[in-house]
């Protein structure tokens, strides 16, 4: 493969990156516990971006069970945008870096 066709192909594999990325910025994931009392929104790229509680999540007297909910349904919230990421880039990209000899 000649130096200039591995560079067109290098930039077309950039472009379907930032594509990618893109796209993972507008999607979202919802990550939940306690039965759908807490729930917490990502996106793509594990930024949380909205939280809901139920009112019967709350309860005054047992604030560390509400504070468990909440960060068992964030984590459920990243690995699911984490598994989302791993998917939108293996399969966009991963037909790129077969054209580069594996290099990407």
């Amino acid at each position: 493969m000649n130096f200039q066709k591995l560079l067109k192909e290098a930039k077309k594999a950039q472009q379907k990156a930032a594509e990618v990325q893109e796209k993972l910025e507008a999607m979202t994931v919802t990550g939940s516990a306690g039965g759908g009392l807490v729930e917490v929104t990502a996106n793509g790229h594990a930024r949380i971006i909205a939280i809901s509680l139920k009112p019967e999540a709350v309860d005054p007297d047992d604030v560390e069970a509400l504070e468990d909910l909440i960060l068992v349904a964030v984590q459920d919230a990243q690995n699911k945008a984490a598994e989302l990421a791993e998917k939108e880039m293996g399969g966009s990209l991963g037909d790129v870096g077969g054209m580069l000899g594996g290099l990407f």
